[in-house]
């Protein structure tokens, strides 16, 4: 599609919609926007396989008032409301999120709330003005009314530490994270974790100087779990040597891939403070882990899972993904009702996601409609809300199905605040290891600095994740 665009340039936010309702098809979309005295108009034009199509949008703001950023914001929103308007005409396609377009709605909700808006206002601004469902409402708001449970306790002489494990024993077929299949990458496991010890003591060395507690310890991957249990050992006891972890909160390492999980392992965690592992089956329908590249098996789901509460875990969360390839809704329900038998105390729920690196990116498998994916999030909210857990963190992604969100839902006393803090980032996340990026908070800014991703790049590059950690240091006290 050819943008055209007069008044108001908004292409990131029109793109986002162009692609939900129009992929690669050929058309010319012009859109025209007015700042009236009292009220902002826009008006959106498609010429469409030979015929044209009208929308347009208005409603009351006085941007003399407001900030810049926020001036933007609302611009685009009557911007793109009125190209809804035009493409609706086309193509029905529901929009339970209207046109909020951001990672984190719940964030939204809360800058509003700060902003000294009651919630009819907050309502009015996120039904009226950017179309979000009734449904959608509650749910923002009421993981907005979660977070600031945990929120309100963050101190500012605290951070929260992150380290990336990046090794997987297959490659998924959805996957972009920072992972290598160890068919490839074993080689270089053992020289990893003897570096990765060191990135700890620097970083142990650079919370000393500065004063600073740590609240939150995340192992993530990749599979953590992939490593041996010597290797394990070696990086919890440098966590435990060189950072005083007195003051953790939470320590979680994921063991997401069933088959990876050992007795050995899962005691070895636990014996180094480990109080919280992920267990990610992602669907229980052994045909769909075959299609996308899962080398577990249903049962070895439910082992993992019995080890775990054997080992006494205070907190398990299981990952559930919704639209997979092939997936029914029955076949949805069925991976929610039977993982809410088990009770974890953590269901994370994530909208199937074609990201540019996958390997489903180059397929022509089918994935399931955006309808069918929101009917999977509300039974899975419904069936949350029955066995009492609460929606307390959630995200959005570029190119999620039906530009719909991930959320976690918890019983209310084990709310992952790693989770929360990352996501509404209001703490600084060192970030160590392969692919970890730390992001250092200096009120409203946010400077951030990557590890590099891959194993050998790592251990080759070792010498300049140790002067990262020194910029880290520098950003942190300037």
């Amino acid at each position: 599609m050819l943008l055209i665009q007069n008044g108001f340039c908004c292409e990131y936010e029109m793109n986002i919609f162009i692609n939900i309702f129009f992929g690669k098809e050929d058309g010319i979309i012009k859109t025209d926007f007015f700042d009236k005295n009292g009220g902002i108009y826009a008006k959106t034009e498609i010429e469409y396989n030979g015929k044209n199509y009208f929308g347009e949008f208005s409603f009351p703001f006085d941007s003399g008032q407001e900030s810049e950023r926020k001036i933007k914001k609302f611009f685009g929103v009557c911007v793109v409301r009125s190209f809804i308007e035009a493409a609706q005409k086309i193509k029905k396609i529901t929009l339970p999120w209207g046109v909020l377009s951001g990672i984190r709605p719940a964030k939204y909700v809360r800058e509003l709330k700060e902003e000294g808006l009651g919630d009819a206002e907050i309502k009015k601004i996120l039904t009226e003005i950017f179309g979000v469902s009734e449904e959608k409402y509650k749910l923002c708001k009421k993981v907005a009314e979660n977070e600031e449970k945990i929120l309100e306790n963050v101190k500012n002489d605290s951070v929260s530490i992150y380290i990336g494990i990046p090794f997987c024993p297959s490659r998924c077929l959805y996957c972009s994270f920072v992972s290598t299949d160890v068919k490839i990458s074993g080689k270089y496991m053992d020289e990893f974790c003897d570096l990765l010890a060191r990135e700890i003591e620097k970083t142990g060395e650079i919370l000393k100087d500065l004063s600073l507690s740590v609240q939150n310890i995340y192992i993530g991957g990749g599979t953590p779990t992939t490593l041996s249990e010597n290797q394990l050992k070696k990086i919890l006891n440098a966590i435990n040597t060189n950072i005083d972890t007195k003051t953790v909160q939470e320590f979680t390492a994921e063991a997401g891939r069933p088959d990876t999980i050992t007795e050995g392992k899962l005691d070895v965690l636990k014996d180094f403070g480990v109080n919280r592992i992920s267990i990610n089956p992602q669907t229980l329908n052994q045909k769909t882990l075959d299609l996308i590249g899962r080398k577990h098996s249903t049962d070895d789901f439910y082992r993992a899972f019995s080890l775990a509460k054997d080992a006494g875990f205070s907190v398990i969360n299981t990952d559930l993904i919704a639209g997979l390839p092939d997936e029914t809704f029955e076949m949805f329900k069925k991976s929610i009702d039977k993982v809410t038998e088990l009770d974890p105390e953590n269901i994370t729920v994530h909208s199937m996601c074609i990201k540019r690196a996958s390997a489903l990116n180059f397929s022509k498998m089918q994935l399931s409609n955006a309808e069918t994916v929101e009917k999977m999030l509300s039974y899975t909210e419904k069936v949350m809300e029955k066995c009492g857990k609460e929606p307390y963190y959630m995200y959005r992604q570029k190119n999620i199905s039906g530009n719909l969100e991930n959320v976690g839902y918890s019983k209310k006393e084990h709310f992952s605040k790693y989770n929360i803090n990352i996501m509404e980032e209001v703490q600084t996340i060192i970030g160590l290891g392969g692919g970890g990026v730390s992001k250092i908070v200096k009120g409203d800014r946010i400077e951030r600095i990557a590890n590099f991703k891959e194993p050998y790049e790592y251990i080759k590059r070792f010498d300049e994740i140790l002067l990262k950690k020194e910029e880290i240091k520098s950003l942190i006290k300037s």
